[in-house]
């Protein structure tokens, strides 16, 4: 058993088809993206304003729009981000970013790491999307800055803040298919110094039954979750400012004794950040992110995992000039692991160095980041990223970027007990990856479109080999992806598409569940200033379930439908329906999909 499968090369119709939709994309008379022309923070780890870094920024205004409830969804539907699941909503889900393995994705909540020691990923399917201001999604390695994680990317996620003025309340409750309830609420304020926003958000569904290999019955969950965030200015050049998100879910699968599974995610940061002068900005950050679960059968507990990561980070942003800055850091991180099993090392320490530069020259820009990492677990690692960008005519830029990255052993892989058919090997050594990219940038007047091209060779996979893991698989993928969005007789048109080839070097396969077509359009169309449509198509091409693709999972296409009636300022009617055709697919096999749903909600919001 690999972690990778293979994948046959790209064949020439589906090179072809490549070149035809960049031609087409090239050929649109009018479109305009969220990807360009807005201020980042996640690509360079400092504000960046158009990023040479693929990335996608979902708004809140976007997530009110297409009402979708459940995170991994929600971000499958941007470029080059596929998803599989274990049944419905709460349940084990996995997000795969540009083709890479779902923990090669650095997680990031308000600048904090988020993700679990022992598995190595993020519960991604228990975070609250009522409780989200902004997401932004960078595509393709950022170790050099981050370290460990980022192969594919990282994703950074946003949670609501307040604002200068006089206090704002919000709520919003919905309500749907399989018993689906969603309620939400806070308050959001402040004054010139002092900003807050507190948040409650619960979600619950009778769920779907997981697995059909079982007997019919209906695998529900539940979420409760709050955030608070407070930033506070003690002086004019000195900020202070603290984060809380706590989530709690129950998700329910098919067994033996009901079974299901409790889980706590919290994440918790304290910042300060202080101008020393008009030059030098010096910012610390104490923050810590749990990940909790614990097995439930008959409602008796069982099982526990319980573990933390804490992280100490310096940054010191240098103004060079008007166009050129320095990002120079360091980060002091430590995982601890509880819980019923004993591992034979429960705690283990890591510090990294970093510094960048993001400059600019009459046509040119560029980001050049190196970093260094000692963990006491497996070594040190030396990551870099260089990304060059040349205006070739007023509206159109070139990018080039070559970067590498490591991904860290987890503390199953690692120090995992003797349990007869499984023990962790200490002598692991990271995961490393080597990525090339090409792409083009485009803000004309009349909108904006990308197209972008990438290589990413990964080396030292894990391998489940025997009783234990082994550094021996390799990797090779490859890709190309499109955005553009428009306006057409009044419609607001967004689409997005990758094609991808995800090869297990060994084997030739494809790489376990993961598509190689992926493509994604939104129409939303405003008839007055009261009533608004919309629909989405979501397109996924056939994927294999397991490293030897013997087993095919079907490609298949959902079709979303959406109304709104804003009745207020403040009050807004939302009608929403996902796959409404009523798909009947998998992205694990065995394990069912959510059906029609629709979803009648009510919010308001000043």
């Amino acid at each position: 058993m690999t972690l990778f499968s293979k994948a046959l090369p790209l064949r020439a119709c589906t090179r072809l088809s490549a070149f035809t939709l960049i031609s087409s994309l090239l050929s649109l008379p009018a479109i305009a993206s969220d990807e360009l022309n807005s201020i980042t923070v996640t690509a360079n780890r400092m504000p960046t304003e158009n990023a040479l870094a693929p990335t996608t920024v979902i708004t809140r205004e976007q997530i009110e729009k297409l009402q979708i409830n459940d995170l991994p969804t929600l971000l499958s539907r941007t470029t080059g981000v596929d998803m599989a699941r274990n049944g419905g909503l709460g349940n084990s889900t996995s997000l795969f970013v540009r083709g890479s393995n779902s923990d090669h994705v650095l997680v990031l909540v308000d600048g904090v790491k988020w993700f679990s020691a022992t598995s190595g990923g993020s519960a991604l399917q228990h975070f609250p999307v009522q409780l989200i201001d902004r997401i932004e999604i960078v595509r393709g390695p950022r170790s050099g800055v981050y370290g460990s994680e980022a192969i594919g990317g990282v994703i950074q996620i946003f949670t609501r803040k307040g604002h200068e003025g006089e206090i704002k309340p919000f709520f919003s409750i919905a309500a749907g298919t399989k018993n689906t309830q969603t309620a939400s609420a806070g308050v959001s304020g402040g004054t010139k110094n002092t900003k807050y926003n507190l948040s409650y958000s619960h979600l619950s569904s009778n769920g779907i039954d997981v697995r059909e290999t079982t007997d019919p019955d209906h695998d529900g969950y539940r979420n409760n979750s709050l955030s608070f965030n407070v930033q506070h200015k003690i002086t004019d050049d000195w900020q202070v400012g603290t984060t809380l998100l706590r989530t709690q879910g129950r998700a329910y699968y098919d067994g033996s004794g009901n079974p299901s599974s409790k889980v706590v995610e919290q994440v918790v940061g304290v910042n300060t950040s202080i101008s020393i002068n008009d030059s030098w900005l010096t910012s610390f950050t104490l923050s810590e992110s749990r990940d909790k679960s614990q097995a439930y059968a008959n409602n008796i507990a069982g099982n526990d995992f319980n573990t933390r990561h804490r992280t100490i980070s310096w940054l010191n942003t240098l103004s060079l000039n008007e166009k050129n800055k320095l990002n120079l850091g360091i980060d002091l991180d430590n995982d601890r692991v509880d819980g019923a099993y004993d591992y034979r090392e429960t705690s283990r320490d890591n510090h990294a160095v970093f510094a960048s530069w993001q400059g600019q020259a009459n046509i040119h820009d560029w980001m050049i980041s190196a970093r260094y990492d000692d963990n006491e677990a497996f070594g040190d690692e030396t990551t870099g990223t260089a990304e060059w960008g040349m205006s070739v005519t007023d509206d159109i830029r070139f990018v080039a970027s070559a970067g590498t990255a490591f991904k860290a052993p987890t503390f199953n892989q690692l120090y995992a007990p003797d349990f007869g058919w499984f023990v962790g090997n200490p002598d692991l050594d990271a995961e490393k990856s080597k990525n090339y990219g090409i792409g083009l940038q485009s803000t004309p007047s009349w909108g904006t479109w990308s197209v972008n091209l990438y290589k990413n060779k990964v080396r030292d996979l894990l391998s489940f080999q025997g009783n234990t893991y082994v550094n021996v698989d390799e990797a090779e993928i490859k890709g190309i992806e499109f955005d553009a969005s428009t306006q057409l007789s009044g419609w607001d048109v967004n689409f997005n598409a990758a094609i991808l080839d995800p090869e297990d070097t060994d084997t030739g396969n494809t790489l376990a569940r993961r598509a190689r077509q992926l493509a994604n359009i939104n129409l939303d169309h405003a008839i007055n200033h009261q009533w608004s449509v919309g629909g989405s198509l979501k397109l996924r091409g056939k994927s294999y379930d397991n490293a030897s693709n013997t087993n095919r999972l079907g490609g298949y296409g959902l079709v979303d439908l959406r109304v709104a009636y804003q009745f207020k300022p403040e009050w807004t009617v939302r009608l929403t329906g996902e796959n409404m055709l009523n798909k009947d697919y998998q992205t694990a096999d065995t394990y069912n999909s959510l059906g029609r749903t629709v979803m009648l909600s009510l919010s308001y919001q000043p």
